[in-house]
């Protein structure tokens, strides 16, 4: 196998292990408001649960995320983040004082526009159980990446402690060298199914429905996947706005099972 074959075979490999249950990706822990709608009865079947995530994707924050995974993708694969060498690590010295000089203004104006980016996600989130779960699950997504020394080519720390969750898969990925549209797609496939299976348990679904309804959302997630890698900032906004409000109405739901 030639080196470009097994280093794209990794990439897949990684992004598989970075979007499963052994990832902090809110798998049974965060229904996004999901669980408020069952609870109410408006989710209670398979067709119905499928309608809740579909318009979570196409029309709420499937859509946002995937646009602002991309966009973080795009800042750092902008900068020749790709030097072998951590960027804060002091004992690597480059060969120069300008090569250190310029790859610090490229690594200091990446996480600004970084940061830039990571606000506009926070202003952007509908209430506070939905901004416990970009943050807590963005900053143990960035723990869980330092098993790999690609994670450290950028100082995360030097900007926040509270990155999103998207800003951090996005520009991981960039960092990690991962294909864009596999990277969205997977990001988009995960949370979904992740709603899917907490609709198994909370509904109560089969598992056949449940695999059948995931099956029928490739095409939604594919779809939205191709139209970030294209789409601006000027193209997000969020109209899902019952899913909004049943994520309001968990803070207060009586005898919840996820956190969020």
């Amino acid at each position: 196998m030639l080196k470009n074959e097994q280093a794209e075979l990794a990439g897949h490999l990684r992004l598989q292990t970075w979007m499963s249950a052994a990832f902090p990706v809110g798998a049974y822990s965060s229904s996004h408001g999901l669980e408020t709608a069952i609870q109410d009865g408006r989710v209670h079947d398979m067709p119905s649960c499928r309608s809740w995530i579909d318009s979570i994707l196409r029309h709420g924050s499937g859509w946002n995320d995937a646009l602002f995974t991309h966009q973080a993708y795009q800042l750092v694969s902008a900068t020749d983040c790709h030097d072998t060498r951590p960027a804060p690590c002091v004992t690597h010295i480059p060969e120069s004082a300008h090569t250190m000089n310029h790859a610090a203004a490229a690594h200091g104006q990446t996480m600004q526009q970084l940061r830039e980016l990571n606000a506009l996600v926070l202003a952007l989130v509908a209430g506070a159980e939905r901004l416990q779960e970009t943050t807590q699950l963005g900053s143990a997504f960035l723990r869980a990446a330092t098993a790999w020394d690609e994670t450290s080519r950028l100082p995360w720390h030097a900007v926040t402690d509270r990155w999103t969750l998207p800003v951090v898969v996005g520009g991981l990925g960039a960092l990690h060298g991962l294909p864009a549209r596999l990277l969205v797609a997977s990001t988009l496939q995960s949370a979904s199914s992740n709603l899917a299976w907490i609709a198994t348990r909370l509904v109560p679904l089969g598992q056949s429905s449940t695999l059948a309804m995931i099956a029928s959302l490739e095409t939604v997630v594919t779809g939205i996947a191709d139209r970030s890698l294209t789409a601006t900032l000027d193209d997000l906004g969020s109209s899902a706005l019952l899913a909004d409000l049943a994520s309001l109405q968990h803070e207060q739901l009586d005898g919840r099972v996820c956190q969020t």
